[in-house]
């Protein structure tokens, strides 16, 4: 069995893993840094603030790993406007799977 610590323990490790999201649009793709993380119980949240200087037709956001590589990916198509903010979430739930 996975204790509270454990699992707050491997929470945290999968964090420190994320460097950056990344946002693909149709023409270019935008780098941004996290704008929050969070770990509650057993769940790990990482918060991607789409400010009013991302415009455009998204197609994919990304959370890069420091070795550079896609650790999670958001594919969906959403067209971003200047005129509101989009907050997203990725979230990931740790537990034990007995067998």
């Amino acid at each position: 069995m996975i204790t509270p610590e454990g699992i707050r323990e491997i929470a945290q490790s999968i964090l420190d893993l994320v460097d950056y999201a990344e946002v693909q649009m149709k023409a270019e793709a935008e780098q941004l840094q996290l704008y929050r993380t969070s770990i509650d119980v057993d769940t790990l949240k990482v918060f991607i603030m789409l400010d009013d200087t991302v415009v455009g037709d998204i197609q994919n956001i990304k959370l890069i790993g420091r070795s550079g590589k896609v650790l999670l990916e958001n594919p969906q198509e959403i067209v971003k406007n200047e005129t509101k903010g989009l907050l997203v979430v990725f979230s990931i739930k740790v537990m034990e799977v007995a067998e």
